[in-house]
């Protein structure tokens, strides 16, 4: 099996973004088999690695959280594992070319991170980008190749898997929610060889990964971005896990759900009408509906965030609908609302 490496070779991939998700990610292609090497923010950070024995750790909870799907697990997969020999290094610690590159960070500090990796990019280069929200590949080629042709291969992703990080365990992530994953290329050229050997060995991992072409990847992108704007910003407010949003006496929640759904599938209709079948009111709140079921137990990243003090990612989820909203003359008042709400806990930090 090769990845775009030398015959019968796995090309290194790097992950820059060491949360949640990119732990998860980066151990399960090391368990497969790949090199991988985390880009860390920091040399102390690259220490700290180091001296904990340069692992990763994955613990099972959707497991334990949901006892019938046992039946899911592969076997000789263990609740918890610990994944050796894994590298780790400063983004501008060398100048190293980069063949395939995964970016997990939060969207509001993909630029500032991408930056630090561009020099190490070229056009045989594959990049995969799973943020929440929506705009960032946009903001990516605005900024570094407004006045080039010559860039990487993007790849584009949208996860649906649950997973948090706990302040003590730094290189070790909690697999919360047994979900799905796509992706898709989303390049107007030939794609080099190092983007489908990425297409190839993701989609072989046990995460449910399936690539699609781009035009079948934007309505799910759509219903993702509008769960993330239903779901964070509710329960960042209300300081609450997702599952909250369930409880049958909780009626004025359910009817801000629908309200908020009714909002966003207008905007839909006018910015994509095309979609209007699958992008209709009802279909996006089953969507939401569904996504708050199977990540009950979480609390979602914008809470995480507001917990601990953070920017959000709210202007690529919230304030990227408004912005929609107005660009094609759609009222936005349940967006502009959340939106305000959130800056104004930020505002406080």
């Amino acid at each position: 099996m090769t990845n775009g490496g030398e015959e019968g070779q796995l090309s290194r991939i790097y992950v820059l973004g060491a949360g949640a998700v990119g732990l998860l990610f980066a151990g399960y292609l090391r368990k497969a088999g790949y090199p991988i090497t985390l880009l860390l923010r920091s040399p102390a950070a690259v220490e700290r690695f180091e001296q904990q024995g340069r692992k990763i750790g994955i613990v099972n909870d959707w497991v334990r959280t949901h006892p019938s799907r046992q039946r899911l697990m592969r076997p000789g997969e263990e609740m918890a594992c610990s994944i050796d020999d894994v590298q780790a290094e400063t983004p501008t610690e060398n100048d190293t070319i980069i063949s395939q590159l995964i970016i997990t960070t939060k969207a509001q500090h993909v630029q500032q991170a991408y930056s630090q990796v561009q020099n190490r990019l070229n056009s045989n280069s594959a990049v995969l980008m799973l943020q929440n929200g929506m705009g960032t590949l946009e903001a990516i080629q605005r900024q570094f190749y407004a006045q080039s042709q010559i860039q990487p291969a993007f790849i584009v992703g949208t996860n649906a898997h649950g997973c948090l990080r706990h302040s003590n365990e730094e290189f070790a992530t909690h697999h919360t929610a047994m979900s799905s994953c796509k992706i898709a290329l989303h390049t107007p050229v030939a794609p080099p060889k190092s983007a489908m050997g990425m297409l190839a060995a993701l989609s072989a991992l046990p995460l449910n990964i399936s690539v699609v072409n781009w035009s079948d990847l934007q309505p799910q992108m759509l219903l993702k971005l509008a769960a993330n704007a239903v779901i964070n910003p509710a329960t960042a407010l209300a300081g609450c896990r997702n599952g909250t949003m369930l409880q049958p006496e909780l009626s004025s929640v359910q009817a801000f759900v629908t309200s908020a759904c009714l909002e966003i599938a207008a905007i839909y209709a006018r910015a994509h009408p095309h979609l209007h079948s699958e992008l209709s009111a009802a279909a996006i709140e089953e969507y939401v509906l569904n996504i708050v079921h199977v990540t009950a137990q979480n609390r979602s990243s914008m809470l995480q965030d507001i917990d601990a003090a953070r920017p959000t990612e709210s202007d690529w989820i919230n304030g990227y609908l408004v912005r929609l909203g107005q660009q094609h003359g759609v009222p936005t008042p349940i967006n502009t609302s959340l939106y305000a709400l959130i800056k104004l806990r930020e505002s406080a930090f």
